[in-house]
């Protein structure tokens, strides 16, 4: 049987997938079809955060499937209350909804700062280079036009502000403007990271005019920056936090943390999602957290992020055509003076999944537990790539 054959004639051509066919994954390790193994360090973009079929995950899915696996969101489950009881003794005073995906997460976002312009204000500031998501809401809070361009006209009510711009977001503020979405880290825009001053200035802003300050933590959320929530890099609190991606760890999930002084604005019938916070996907994310504090996962991002970006430093100054190395955590970005896919590209080849974005940014994002032994193995063979330019 030719899998690629069978893609090319049955699914959309919305993707453009290279590599060999991957049959089973282990930790940061994957293996395709012909028994080769590949150093991963780009997870699931970003969503394995314990690495692929982590035992205690691949445990809890079998036992949870045997027992309950779907409810409809008008019943009561025992898994989804105690998720979301997690995420906020974890955050902030808040109530929480459940999605399946980043992208509904910013619809839900969007839905709700309409309410809370109720009707009057509805305008929000989104920043330039910013990504989040494909459906209509999201696409149109992109502040990225390559992603937007084929589906024009899109969405009214979003402006695009410079990032790391204080006086520029102060200038598009309007009576209309009901709040704005914020990456702390643009990861789609290059691994660009918010100035600290820039993100306190603009949290104050909001507080002092009654705009929603609202953070996207779909990639940074779950302990990928080095806090459990990138927010608590910064000393400050969103009014609502979206996550999505290591939330589930591999499974499809995604919450809405809305501030609880604000939440009960939303009413019965305004919102809602099939899929949303099933049992199944609840019970996994709660031993998602469960994993994270046992084996002491945000101190391992603390070592390996600055062992990683130490190495990266070096390999700066090994090669002239590296312009930048920047991130947080575990989520680092490579600026390179050329386009970047070719790079990746030559990596795979050599079995080393990375990424690259925002066109000249190579972006590693590996597994939260990875070692050093594995990082070493990977920046091995990039430099190897590297040096062949």
């Amino acid at each position: 049987m030719d899998i690629k054959k069978l893609y090319q004639k049955y699914t959309l051509n919305t993707y453009t997938r290279v590599g060999p066919i991957f049959v089973k994954g282990k930790g940061s390790w994957l293996i395709d079809d012909a028994g080769q193994r590949y150093l991963d360090l780009f997870p699931g973009w970003g969503v394995s955060i314990l690495g692929h079929c982590h035992p205690g995950i691949v445990k809890v899915i079998k036992g949870q499937a045997g027992r309950l696996i779907h409810l409809p969101n008008n019943l009561y489950q025992v898994e989804q209350a105690m998720l979301a009881k997690e995420i906020v003794n974890n955050s902030y005073p808040a109530k929480v909804f459940f999605a399946n995906s980043g992208a509904e997460g910013v619809e839900t976002a969007i839905k709700f700062s309409r309410l809370y312009g109720r009707g009057c204000r509805y305008e929000i500031i989104t920043m330039k280079n910013s990504f989040h998501g494909r459906t209509f809401g999201a696409l149109s809070a992109t502040g990225q036009n390559k992603y937007k361009i084929s589906f024009k006209p899109i969405l009214p009510g979003f402006k695009q502000v410079n990032f790391n711009d204080f006086a520029d977001f102060k200038r598009k503020v309007s009576s209309k403007t009901v709040g704005v979405i914020l990456e702390l880290i643009q990861g789609e825009g290059g691994v660009d990271t918010s100035g600290k001053e820039y993100v306190k200035k603009v949290s104050d802003y909001c507080r002092r005019n009654d705009l929603l300050f609202i953070i996207d933590e779909v990639q940074t959320g779950m302990g990928r920056t080095g806090k459990l929530f990138c927010y608590q890099n910064y000393a400050v609190a969103p009014d609502i936090m979206i996550l999505s991606k290591g939330l589930g760890a591999g499974l499809p999930i995604s919450a809405v943390v809305v501030k609880e002084k604000i939440a009960d604005i939303i009413k019965p019938g305004m919102h809602a999602s099939t899929f949303g916070g099933s049992p199944l996907v609840a019970r996994v994310s709660r031993e998602v957290f469960k994993i994270i504090k046992k084996e002491k996962i945000v101190n391992n991002v603390e070592r390996r992020g600055r062992y990683l970006m130490e190495r990266l430093c070096e390999l700066k100054k090994e090669f002239s055509f590296i312009k930048d190395i920047r991130g947080m955590g575990l989520m680092a970005g490579i600026e390179l003076k050329f386009d970047a896919y070719p790079i990746f590209y030559e990596c795979l080849k050599k079995k080393l999944i990375i990424n690259s974005t925002h066109k000249n940014v190579l972006r590693i994002m590996p597994a939260l537990n990875v070692t050093n032994k594995e990082l070493d193995r990977g920046l091995e063979i990039l430099k190897e790539v590297l040096t062949q330019l």
